[in-house]
């Protein structure tokens, strides 16, 4: 996992890069604060966030760090249980 700052709301998460269409994030408590499309689901879902598909700032942020190769390919392959074609957030 690599770090990663969101370009429009400053989240600091990790990511991991597995193949050009699967990604990981891992979220921590101070991110999901900062951006604004977690807190938006959080404030219809009355506080309880839960599951959010994407974050579309947070993968523009991903797709330019690829393209600078801030963010390699990993070398680890898929998690198990995983396609290629998820993506985890």
């Amino acid at each position: 996992m690599q770090p990663l700052v969101c370009r429009t709301c400053d989240a600091r998460v990790s990511v991991a890069k597995y193949s050009p269409a699967h990604t990981s994030i891992q979220w921590t408590t101070e991110a999901k604060q900062s951006c604004h499309e977690m807190a938006s689901a959080s404030a219809v879902g009355n506080g309880n966030c839960g599951y959010v598909l994407r974050c579309a700032a947070l993968d523009r942020s991903i797709d330019a760090a690829v393209r600078r190769g801030d963010i390699p390919m990993s070398t680890a392959g898929c998690p198990a249980g995983r396609s290629d074609d998820d993506r985890t957030i």
